[in-house]
């Protein structure tokens, strides 16, 4: 019977270790996610690629008006072409406004250091975004 008393108390303890190592692990990482305005901040703060066309087309986000850009084998016009989109943020969503009615409410999802940016569209990926010259295809 003592045995027994004793396995229960170590299965107990083992349990109770993993389960508070558990919930600290997942208190901290909850802690780094980043809000919409420090994501917003970051998006400010770089020469964005667009996937699948980074050699040729470049976004730019500064004080609520995206830009963009073309250029060829990743040289860039200094000037944006004609036409800009306005974007707000509203609650954890960033709302862009594509001009005649059209406006998309995207969730962005940041990863590799913060060189890739995705924007997510009623839960499905729509575009993703590469930070210029960064380091992000080592992320992929």
């Amino acid at each position: 019977m003592k045995k027994k008393v004793n396995k229960f108390f170590i299965y107990l303890a083992v349990f109770s270790a993993v389960t508070l190592t558990s919930c600290g692990s997942a208190n901290e990482d909850l802690s780094l996610e980043l809000s919409m305005q420090e994501k917003v901040t970051i998006l400010e703060n770089g020469e964005w690629l667009l996937k699948g066309f980074e050699v040729s087309v470049m976004h730019t986000f500064k004080n609520g008006v995206q830009f963009t850009y073309y250029g060829t084998d990743n040289v860039f016009s200094d000037t944006p072409i004609p036409g800009t989109q306005e974007y707000t943020i509203s609650g954890d969503l960033l709302v862009v406004d594509y001009n005649f009615g059209n406006i998309a409410n995207y969730e962005l999802k940041l990863s590799c250091n913060n060189n890739i940016i995705d924007f997510y569209k009623d839960g499905e990926l729509n575009k993703t975004l590469y930070r210029k010259d960064s380091n992000y295809k080592k992320c992929l």
